[in-house]
């Protein structure tokens, strides 16, 4: 074992570690605590292990305690520091850990999921234990975790495809995958062998005359007294932002003289930085809001959050008010895209408009400013409120 390969683990250390060679797989190894090791495969994924010599056995036993990052550096160390205490003490750790997951039900390790990974490391927390309590537990809970077959599964899968959509079929599959690996990586995975739905992708966006009904919609929800919803909604279409964006912008990320919204890296769905341009007419809403606000928040509510969370109820309203169908509140989001492709923006920035991390365009994000960006919204937003009959001629191409 070379010096390189043996050190204290950091963060840092580990996360500067290279992708084994192709085919093969390295080992690092920590100073402090005897027995834990870090093995890297060639894709790059990085598991802590505790490895130990068996007396009884006559050969080494390994352990794989959990993958890195779910798994910090600090709490492997702890761990493999346990495990050697009871290996002094004549303890067979590698029985041991298999009579305690053998006992395990799927719940209990569902629990210990969302506690020890989802709510540290996930921003979709809240959807997992929604499809947690809603699809997993009640097909799978009371069983243990080795009991569950890849049989089991793909039926259990093919069975949501009957009354659910392919891709959130496709997402609680995915769940239960990422328990197995984070939670039980000593475990063959039950899900390896189910295939995935075909998804297709979505491409719904508010057409010339739709938009004047949404329009009229809008002024008329703010005519019964709902003002909150009516700018909620027009900022919704006008910045194409996220939706839990837009209900959680707070003032102090509002930068009126530079004409720009700030969403940081940690509420991105990207984890980076987006600036977004705000057009005219959305400073025009914030401007008036920001004269009445008494909260750190442009949306307050009276919940646990501070702001809006889910505005179902005015949303069905809105669509039942502009005879809208098949239409989505995400599909506003995509509307601001669809109208600055229409008026010719370049699909580098639409990506960054609407925050796509997409590797073939980063370079050209890293180097563009945000003037063609906000030229392309503005022009979107004169597309949306542009009369129908002179809309139509633009977008269809007729003379």
């Amino acid at each position: 074992m070379s010096n390189e390969n043996k050190f204290n683990f950091t963060h840092e250390r580990l996360r500067k570690i290279p992708n084994a060679d192709a085919g093969k797989r390295a080992y690092y190894y920590d100073t402090l605590a005897p027995g834990l090791r870090l093995a890297v495969s060639a894709t790059g994924n990085k598991s802590f292990q505790y490895q130990a010599w068996s007396s009884e056995k006559q050969r080494p036993v390994t352990i794989t305690l959990g993958k890195w990052p779910a798994m910090t550096h600090n709490d492997a160390r702890a761990k493999a520091i346990s495990l050697q205490n009871a290996v002094n003490d004549g303890a067979d750790p590698e029985l041991d850990k298999k009579q305690k997951r053998d006992t395990l039900t799927v719940a209990e390790i569902l629990d210990r999921y969302v506690t020890e990974h989802s709510i540290p490391h996930k921003r979709s927390t809240r959807d997992d234990q929604a499809a947690i309590r809603l699809h997993l537990k009640p097909t799978f809970g009371t069983k243990r975790v080795d009991e569950i077959t890849p049989e089991a599964v793909r039926a259990w899968h093919n069975s949501m495809s009957k009354k659910l959509k392919p891709a959130s079929a496709n997402r609680y599959l995915a769940l239960l995958r990422s328990v197995y690996n984070t939670m039980l990586p000593d475990l063959p995975n039950p899900c390896r062998a189910t295939k995935m739905f075909q998804e297709y992708s979505r491409d719904r966006f508010l057409q010339p005359e739709e938009l004047e009904r949404f329009f009229q919609a809008i002024e008329d929800e703010r005519a019964t007294g709902n003002p909150d919803m009516a700018d909620y909604m027009l900022l919704s279409v006008f910045i194409g932002a996220r939706k839990s964006n837009v209900l959680a912008m707070q003032w102090k990320d509002v930068d009126f003289s530079r004409e720009q919204w700030r969403i940081a890296g940690e509420d991105s769905k990207n984890k980076s930085i987006m600036l977004v341009p705000l057009v005219g007419e959305v400073l025009e809403i914030l401007t008036r809001r920001r004269l009445t606000a008494s909260s750190v928040f442009v949306f307050p509510s009276h919940g646990k959050t501070g702001h809006l969370v889910e505005p179902k109820s005015a949303w069905a309203r809105l669509k039942k008010r502009a005879g809208l169908e098949d239409v989505r509140l995400h599909d506003l989001r995509r509307t601001m895209g669809s109208y600055q492709t229409i008026g010719g923006a370049s699909t580098a920035i639409v990506g960054k408009t609407l925050g796509h991390k997409n590797p073939a365009s980063t370079a050209v994000y890293a180097r563009m400013t945000l003037d063609p960006v906000r030229e392309a919204m503005e022009k979107a937003v004169a597309l949306m409120k542009t009369p129908v009959e002179k809309k139509v001629v633009n977008i269809t191409g007729g003379k």
